[in-house]
């Protein structure tokens, strides 16, 4: 890492004439610190899980800092091994407490217009302009790649340090666990046509006046709402698929549709009391389950 940091500058076609152009940058960019540093935190408000890392006054005001002084040293001119070595020490604080590296690349995108934004105030649309957002631009993008170094350098120890028979059973296990995924998936669409089919079928009952009127429209209503939860389910699969949280609460919605739609068809029945009760207590409990979960995942928003 300590010896590539002129590689890596020159992998980015990064010149003295860039250097020289951000400089001219400095005292034009001082002017926004106050601002830069209150729409970061504007922006990163917006993370579902900012105060997870940023839960105390003290580590807000520590981070202001540090990032304040990091906003100034992007203008200074001096990227050297001193200037790249603290660019790795934050991306190992960052691998430390488990910051997501996605946090950091869209708080990159918000970086990268805030000052383009302000080189367009201050320089227009000139030819001076053009250089200086391509120069800061080379400057922005090897921030982030060594920002994001100690992620991949972690990465690779641990796999390096794993046998072959334990790379071997962890490659499988990604590939199982995604075949699984699919046949959830499948499953869940399976059912789904059943579920359409039992609906069907008592809808059927309810026109021939097979059944009681009452009883009948009561079950279709049970029916309705497992295939509602279905669908809940199936999409919370799918959003999971695609890299989003599984939400554990899709199952309990589901697990409380089957439980009403139960009730629904035993409340005609004045001898089921106590099957009426254990089914209500049951509802109960995992109304109160979903709840609990709900706000848990509020809070970590």
């Amino acid at each position: 890492m300590i010896e590539s940091f002129e590689d890596i500058k020159k992998d980015f076609l990064f010149t003295e004439e860039d250097v020289e152009r951000i400089k001219k940058l400095k005292p034009i960019m001082e002017k926004y610190t106050d601002e830069f540093i209150e729409q970061f935190y504007h922006y990163i408000s917006n993370f579902k899980e900012t105060k997870k890392y940023l839960d105390t006054p003290e580590k807000i005001s520590k981070h202001k800092k540090e990032l304040k002084k990091w906003y100034m040293e992007l203008f200074s001119g001096k990227y050297d091994y001193e200037y790249f070595m603290k660019l790795y020490k934050i991306s190992e604080t960052h691998v430390k407490i488990g910051l997501p590296t996605h946090y950091i690349n869209s708080s990159f995108n918000f970086i990268r217009n805030f000052i383009i934004e302000k080189i367009n105030q201050e320089l227009g649309l000139t030819h001076e302009r053009n250089e200086a957002v391509k120069s800061i631009g080379k400057l922005l993008d090897i921030n982030l790649d060594v920002l994001t170094f100690a992620y991949r350098e972690e990465e690779l120890t641990k796999f390096a340090m794993m046998s072959k028979a334990e790379k071997t059973i962890l490659k499988f296990s990604k590939k199982f666990i995604d075949v699984l995924e699919f046949g959830l998936v499948l499953a869940l669409i399976i059912v789904s046509f059943f579920g359409f089919s039992l609906f069907a079928k008592d809808f059927y009952h309810l026109l021939s006046l097979d059944v009681d009127y009452t009883h009948g429209i009561l079950t279709i209503l049970g029916d309705l709402l497992i295939l509602w939860a279905i669908v809940e389910l199936m999409n919370e699969e799918i959003s999971h698929l695609k890299g989003g949280q599984f939400a554990i609460t899709a199952f309990i919605a589901l697990a409380i549709a089957a439980v009403l739609r139960k009730i629904l068809i035993i409340s005609l029945s004045p001898e089921k009391k106590i099957d009426l009760a254990i089914y209500g207590g049951i509802v109960l409990l995992l109304s109160l389950s979903y709840w609990l979960l709900y706000k848990h995942q509020e809070k970590s928003k």
